[in-house]
């Protein structure tokens, strides 16, 4: 498979001579090397060109693909979904450009068929009493939104036009919650609502909510642009994981990690996952631009993930963070070295494990006859407890270590100022 690019103006198929735009050659030599890429990325709205570019997120191409096996070529009209650097190739990756497709599988398929003569065996097996939808992996932003309550941001692990898996914790609506699911596509900006009901909970190693599974109830109306909004993520997604670097977590460990692929790729984000579990940072010419991990942020995001034994990573390439999210701004080293600070501050306290799930409820009389010997952590946590928060939730908002922060709540309920009510709901 070999690729290469040029600027010049092409005859289109119906005849015409469109604007000058960039233009993009890959050749197959062998039917066998195009089954591959068909099956492995094709099909899933995305291809690989390996080679060096200069191009802009989002820019339009077009793919001239030669088939010399076959004596013919047909063109592929796409955009640029992520342009990998040659220094990628210092850490096992490979330099090039991952092209989103502008046409849906079925398209292609028939153009194929029709102009090129090449057939390709359906790879999903379906009976004739049921529809299966597609799953694919996406890792981008939704916000799970339940009418006149709680709002969930998380990060997708899954998508199709059946349903949507999502990472969360702490609390989240019950199975059966009719849901409004707001998914974000890339850093464009553009968002989709879809109603639908939860359908699971997924519980990690220690018996926790780590996901929510939410099944789609899409209008009729509105199911073609819906269809298509959903695949062109699950394309962009695809075509972004192309080329990127993946791996364990434990291989080098996630300190090691940041510092070697961070200092010599000059932007990307990291995409952390373990047990359901999804992280993320992102790196910016040597420094940590943004990190979070549900609804941990910043440092207290570092020490969540720094705290893994294992998982899984990936890496891309010219990523920046979303024009909301959080800022952190440290040079990677000092942010671990912070990370490492309040992990070893948060260890000094011997506090046992508290109730993770419960709700905290401020006891006004005696917060009013205590106000005068709070602390400031223990001011922090009174503010937040008045908004009905759970444990889990308030430890990833504060940024002290979580020892104390653990030992404050403790202080604060047997003073009376506090109780734990594990009646919150929790899904």
């Amino acid at each position: 498979m070999q690729g290469s690019g040029c600027r010049e103006q092409i005859v289109g198929r119906g005849g015409t001579v469109s604007d000058a735009f960039r233009v993009l050659r890959i050749e197959f030599e062998t039917r066998e090397a195009l089954d591959r890429e068909w099956y492995g990325n094709l099909v899933n709205g995305g291809l690989f060109i390996p080679g060096r570019f200069d191009l802009l997120y989002g820019e339009a191409v077009l793919v001239l693909v030669d088939l010399p096996f076959a004596g013919t070529a047909f063109d592929l009209e796409g955009r640029v979904a992520q342009c990998i650097p040659v220094e990628f190739e210092e850490n096992g990756g490979r330099s090039g450009v991952a092209i989103e497709l502008r046409s849906g599988p079925e398209v292609l398929r028939n153009r194929l068929e029709d102009e090129v003569g090449l057939l390709f065996e359906d790879d999903i097996e379906a009976d004739s009493s049921r529809c299966v939808a597609r799953r694919s992996v996406a890792h981008v932003l939704a916000r799970v939104q339940v009418p006149g309550a709680m709002e969930i941001e998380g990060r997708t692990r899954n998508l199709s036009l059946a349903g949507v898996l999502i990472s969360a914790g702490g609390e989240v609506p019950p199975v059966g919650q009719n849901v409004t699911v707001a998914i974000a596509r890339g850093p464009i900006g553009e968002q989709r609502s879809i109603l639908g009901t939860v359908a699971r909970h997924d519980l990690d190693e220690n018996g926790e909510v780590c996901g929510i599974g939410v099944q789609f109830k899409i209008d009729e109306r509105t199911a073609n642009q819906t269809a298509e909004y959903l695949n062109r993520i699950k394309a962009s997604e695809h075509a972004r994981r192309l080329g990127g670097i993946s791996g364990t977590i434990d291989t080098l460990g996630l300190g090691d990690l940041l510092m070697s692929v961070g200092q010599c790729i000059p932007r990307g984000r990291f995409t952390l996952m373990k047990s359901g579990q999804i992280g993320t940072v992102y790196v910016d010419c040597g420094r940590i631009s943004s990190a979070q991990m549900g609804s941990a942020i910043g440092i207290k995001a570092l020490v969540r993930m720094l705290d893994w034994e294992g998982g899984n990573f990936e890496f891309h390439a010219n990523l920046s963070p979303d024009e909301d999210a959080p800022e952190l701004g440290l040079p990677i080293e000092a942010a671990l070295l912070e990370a490492a600070r309040l992990t070893d501050e948060s260890r000094r306290f011997q506090v046992a494990a508290l109730p993770a799930t419960a709700g905290l409820r401020i006891e006004h009389r005696q917060c009013d006859a205590d106000v005068a010997n709070l602390s400031k952590v223990e001011q922090k946590i009174l503010d937040l407890a008045g908004t009905g928060i759970t444990v889990s939730r308030l430890l990833d908002a504060i940024q002290e270590p979580d020892g104390q922060i653990e030992q404050s709540i403790l202080e604060l309920v047997d003073r009376g100022v506090l109780h734990f009510d594990e009646s919150a709901p929790v899904g």
